[in-house]
């Protein structure tokens, strides 16, 4: 190991200890890991070690990333009233043992996958029509036809159990609720703090509409399980979407719950993930928001004959 320049004598390891000792608590902390990721968000604006308060405890905790970007530009659009952002809130986590997926086959529809704020109330959108008094009311994925795209419609294998193995002597077995607690809960959480936290005061006149996801970005093999009748299906897989279906408080419309979707992607596909999926999605996004910036801004639409369309409504969304 090479000293800096001006290093005292004194600043040196204790007897008996080996700097191949710290440089392998180094790489089981998961700091390295943390700087790959980061140094691979070149477009974004970086804050490591974002706090949040925990819903359940009240007490501060950190994720280790929230990663922004911004979905338009300020000389092109110096006067829109909605300027839609993507929020990325990541968990980075390293492991020589392999992180097992149990894949679905049943894939509900994402209404509500990414979460959006940074708008006044909730963020559905009321949609009047003619010959008819009543309204449907719409998720922002829905009636911008996002829930079509393939990002969501053709995206990962789905997963609503996983875990992680761990050695019991000589054997390997699975390690039950660990992955859910360090990875899942912990992102859930943030981003429902992040919708808060980014929520407009009442007076607002301008928005930031915020589309988050939330993301672990992870150094371990990744297996995917497939489960039939006679003999399991084992496979690596990259990219695992992994659903949490929870009562959201927020989003009181939906009596039932909604599923928080979070993507599980190994670190060295990360790249690929966000130029290839991710950010077309993301930018589509942004150029609806900002073609449809009043409906937005309102909560409220207008769509003529709306009882024949049953796809494509976002081609006759009009502001009412």
């Amino acid at each position: 190991m090479k000293d800096k320049i001006n290093n005292p004598e004194t600043n040196k390891l204790i007897s008996g200890l080996q700097i191949s000792d710290v440089s392998n608590a180094v790489m089981n902390s998961g700091y390295p890991l943390q700087t790959i990721v980061v140094e691979k968000l070149k477009d974004f604006n970086i804050t490591e070690e974002w706090s949040f308060i925990d819903r359940d405890t009240k007490e501060i905790r950190n994720i280790d990333i929230l990663a922004e970007h911004d979905l338009f530009d300020y000389e092109n659009h110096p006067d829109t009233r909605v300027r839609p952002h993507l929020s990325l809130l990541i968990e980075c986590k390293q492991s020589i043992m392999p992180y097992i997926f149990f894949t679905s086959n049943n894939k509900p529809g994402l209404y509500d996958f990414p979460i959006y704020s940074g708008m006044l109330g909730n963020t559905s959108i009321k949609v009047k029509t003619d010959k008819s008094r009543d309204t449907w009311t719409f998720s922002i994925n829905h009636l911008f036809g996002l829930i079509d795209h393939p990002f969501v419609q053709d995206g990962p294998d789905y997963s609503k159990v996983f875990s992680k193995c761990a050695r019991k002597g000589k054997e390997l077995e699975l390690s039950g609720s660990d992955s859910y607690n360090s990875v899942i809960q912990p992102l859930i959480k943030s981003m429902i703090y992040y919708r808060k936290v980014t929520s407009p005061p009442k007076t607002a006149v301008y928005f930031d509409c915020y589309m988050t996801i939330g993301l672990a970005v992870i150094d371990a093999p990744m297996i995917g399980v497939k489960v039939n009748e006679g003999e399991n299906e084992l496979f690596f897989t990259p990219w695992v979407r992994v659903l949490r279906h929870e009562h959201d408080e927020e989003d009181s419309w939906i009596h039932k719950g909604k599923h928080f979707a979070i993507d599980i992607v190994h670190k060295d596909f990360l790249s690929s993930y966000l130029q290839d999926h991710l950010l077309p999605f993301s930018h589509e996004f942004g150029r609806l928001a900002l073609k449809h910036a009043k409906v937005l801004v309102k909560g409220k639409g207008y769509i003529k004959g709306i009882e024949n369309k049953h796809r494509k409504l976002e081609e006759y969304l009009e502001d009412v």
